[in-house]
């Protein structure tokens, strides 16, 4: 969508000038509910690059806090994951996303509560490798946890759809 008012730039260009594919190519985005293809692992994986190799989607799983899963699957990244994904919960499905967007490496990366439903543990690692991956990047993150936030440049509170606080962390 354009924006209602002002403009909106990435890379210094405006995005109305970009193409909606390339728009797309630019950003990597986890919803609260992303959709997983009645595919392998590996197949859900290179959706997001598609000529990823077996070291770089491992890597990303490590990142993500997911392979220590997949290596105890029969068949690793070649499971097949069911329509829905329903051989996987919720947590790892959020996960394999990360995994998705960690492989994408956009410049602009846009999460939606994407540690929602994790422990404290397995957040807080995968969190940091987030941290990671995105240090050269623009990251907008949008959670209901107020933990760990102290990384961020800028944070904004929102109450019923309208800002109620705004500022550096």
């Amino acid at each position: 969508r354009d924006p209602a008012s002002g403009c909106i730039h990435l890379g210094g260009v405006d995005v109305r000038d970009f193409g909606e594919s390339d728009l797309r190519r630019h950003i990597s985005v986890v919803t609260q509910q992303p959709h997983m293809f009645n595919a392998t692992l590996r197949k859900n994986l290179q959706i997001a690059r598609p000529g990823a190799d077996d070291d770089e989607l491992l890597g990303a799983l490590n990142s993500a806090q997911l392979l220590d899963f997949v290596t105890t699957l029969p068949d690793g990244l070649d499971t097949w994951i069911g329509e829905t994904a329903k051989l996987l919960s919720g947590g790892q499905v959020r996960r394999l996303a990360v995994a998705r967007a960690i492989l994408h490496n956009a410049p602009l990366w846009v999460l939606d509560e994407p540690s929602e439903g994790l422990d404290p543990v397995t957040e807080g690692k995968m969190m940091a490798a987030i941290k990671a991956h995105t240090a050269d990047r623009s990251l907008l993150l949008m959670t209901h946890r107020l933990i760990d936030l102290h990384w961020m440049d800028d944070i904004v509170m929102l109450e019923k759809g309208r800002i109620v606080a705004h500022g550096p962390c």
